[in-house]
C-alpha cells in the first residue's frame, strides 16, 4: 500500500506544485492521475519517486519511504544517452540491476528491438525509444510501477501490449500508478483515480463510481460536466 500524507510540494514561496494532498492506494491496484496542465501530477509523481523533496507531509510504500523501494519507472519522454548504442544502453541497465532473463528476452522479441541493437540512440524515433523504455521498467520484478503518459508515442499494438503488462503487474499483486490525458486508458485500466487541480485533490473515486453519480453517457461528459461546474463556482 502507498499512504501519501498532508503532502505538500513547493519549487520557491511562490510555487507551491501539491498542495496538502492525502491520499492511500492497496497494492494490487491501478491508479490514474489525471488533471490539466499545471495541476501538480509531474510534481506529485516526481515526490513518490523521491525526485523532489516536500516541504511538509510524507509518502509512505509498505511502511517505509518510497524512495527506498525499488521502482519501476517509464517517463513520459525517455531521456538516455544519445551517444551510446542500444545495446551498451541495455548492457549498462542489466550492471544496474539484475533482469529476469527470460522475461527480458521475451520482452525484447515482441518489442521487436533486436534489429535496433547496432544503432546509436540518437538515431531512434520516440517510439522505438518508449519501448526501451519499456524493456528496462518490465525486465525485472517490483512492487510499485510508476508511469507517466503510458501510450505517448506508441503504435496501436506496442500501445495495447503496455496496457497488457500493467493489467498484469496489477494481477500479480502490484501497484501500478500511472498519469494519463486519455480518458478512454482511464476508464479501460483505472480501479481509482486522482483529478488534481491547482496542486489538490478535487476527485477521488472508481471511473465507474463516478460515472454513476454523474449521471451521464460516458467519462468525458461526466468529468466535462465536472469541470465547468468548478470553473463556475471560481467566476
Amino acid at each position: 500500500m502507498i499512504d501519501v500524507k498532508n503532502l505538500t510540494i513547493s519549487y520557491g514561496s511562490n510555487s507551491v506544485a501539491v498542495r496538502d494532498v492525502n491520499f492511500n492506494v492497496e497494492s494490487g491496484c491501478i491508479l490514474s492521475i489525471i488533471g490539466p496542465n499545471g495541476s501538480g501530477k509531474s510534481s506529485l509523481i516526481k515526490g513518490i519517486l523521491g525526485l523532489v523533496q516536500p516541504i511538509s507531509g510524507n509518502i509512505h510504500f509498505q511502511g517505509k519511504t518510497a524512495e527506498t523501494h525499488s521502482i519501476g519507472y517509464m517517463p513520459q519522454t525517455p531521456r538516455f544517452p544519445l551517444n551510446l548504442k542500444v545495446k551498451e544502453l541495455i548492457s549498462f541497465f542489466k550492471k544496474l540491476e539484475p533482469v529476469e532473463e527470460e522475461r527480458f528476452q521475451s520482452l525484447l522479441n515482441v518489442l521487436e528491438l533486436s534489429h535496433h541493437m547496432d544503432k546509436k540512440i540518437g538515431s531512434l524515433s520516440g517510439g522505438t525509444k518508449q519501448k526501451i523504455s519499456i524493456l528496462q521498467c518490465f525486465s525485472s520484478e517490483k512492487d510499485l510501477y510508476v508511469i507517466d503518459e503510458p501510450t505517448a508515442s506508441l503504435d496501436p499494438y506496442i500501445s495495447h501490449l503496455l496496457k497488457s503488462l500493467l493489467l498484469e503487474k496489477k494481477k500479480e499483486g502490484a501497484l501500478v500508478i500511472f498519469s494519463t490525458h486519455i480518458l478512454a486508458e482511464l476508464h479501460e485500466l483505472a480501479d481509482r483515480f486522482i483529478l488534481l487541480s491547482e496542486g489538490k485533490i478535487l476527485i477521488d473515486a472508481s471511473p465507474d463510481e463516478f460515472l454513476k453519480q454523474s449521471k451521464m453517457v460516458n467519462l468525458d461528459q461526466a468529468l466535462m460536466n465536472f469541470w465547468n461546474e468548478e470553473y463556475k463556482t471560481k467566476k
